[in-house]
């Protein structure tokens, strides 16, 4: 069996050249959502980017490499949003809202583009790329372990770089699965709710039983 090939054949290295990519990338995005991965082929790309055929193959050998290129630039913008947002987020804020903030970012990135965050789920596996999604998924961990360390004082795990990694697995599973079976618990915010409380108990266990102790977070308010 041939391999797949999922690597750009050269990077753009003009402005011209990369407004060409651009186009061509968008345009591929633009093919998957509307008519699917099956009907996606180079010379629906070529036309719908308004680009030439030959045009498209000086940089992508087919329709794997376009649609890791679209993972790719899916993956930055939603990395781009997560780190703006928690970038933002109140210095001096509880345990509970930064959790709730550092959850809110990955959830809007990813609701950004649900059709095509959908349609990348279902299809990165199918073009070999999960190798390369990994490593993406890397840059979203990198972010969370700084979180993790810049607010040390308020959470009670040790490891910041495994609770990165066990975080950003969570998080990405639980919305990957949403998206794919249960959209409307994303819609619904309902899945927010309960992601908050996975996390939180898992970075102040001590915060989260004392809440649910108040009955917040579904738990029963204790006895007096």
């Amino acid at each position: 069996m041939a391999r797949i090939r999922t690597v750009p054949r050269k990077a753009p290295t003009q402005q011209r050249s990369r407004a060409t990519v651009d186009a061509i990338v968008d345009a591929t995005a633009r093919v998957l959502v509307r008519d699917g991965y099956d009907a996606l082929s180079t010379n629906r790309v070529a036309r719908e980017a308004g680009v030439s055929v030959g045009s498209l193959y000086q940089y992508f050998p087919g329709k794997e490499a376009l649609v890791a290129a679209v993972m790719e630039m899916h993956a930055s913008r939603m990395q781009e949003s997560i780190a703006e947002r928690m970038r933002n987020s109140a210095p001096a804020a509880t345990p509970e809202e930064v959790a709730t903030e550092m959850i809110r970012a990955m959830l809007a990135a990813q609701a950004a583009e649900p059709r095509l965050h959908r349609v990348l789920v279902e299809q990165v596996p199918r073009i070999g790329a999960l190798r390369r999604l990994h490593e993406l998924f890397g840059n979203y961990e990198r972010l969370v372990e700084a979180w993790l360390e810049s607010n040390s004082e308020r959470i009670e795990v040790q490891d910041a770089r495994m609770a990165s990694f066990v975080l950003v697995a969570a998080v990405e599973g639980l919305v990957n699965r949403a998206a794919l079976d249960r959209p409307d618990l994303v819609a619904s915010g309902k899945l927010e709710e309960q992601i908050l409380r996975l996390i939180l108990a898992y970075v102040v266990p001590s915060y989260v039983a004392s809440a649910s102790a108040e009955g917040r977070y579904g738990g029963r308010p204790s006895k007096a």
